[in-house]
């Protein structure tokens, strides 16, 4: 095994970060907030799906059932904090004064 660099978790002021090196090669900003938007509905789908699920035919997996509906719950509180977020940014910088 061929070593080029020693790894340091420290980077240099020089050089710049991994994700910097190539500017617009990765997803933009309203891409990935579009997937994490998408992906939260679609573990909503995913919980109420598993919920029928069980009403239809009772208590056979209802440990999947309360999994799903972690993760759903989970999901959209991780949403909802992400919005909180936004919002503070948004209203701190309406509040700077050029």
């Amino acid at each position: 095994m061929r070593i080029e660099k020693p790894w340091s978790p420290i980077h240099s002021p020089y050089e710049p970060l991994p994700s910097q090196t190539a500017p617009g090669q990765g997803p933009s900003f309203g891409e990935e907030l579009k997937a994490a938007v998408h992906q939260t509905n679609e573990l909503q789908n995913q919980a109420e799906e598993a919920m029928k699920n069980g009403a239809l035919r009772g208590a056979e997996n209802i440990h999947e059932t309360m999994i799903a509906l972690q993760e759903a719950e989970i999901g959209l509180k991780m949403l909802v904090r992400f919005r909180d977020k936004a919002l503070e940014a948004y209203q701190e910088i309406m509040r700077m004064q050029f």
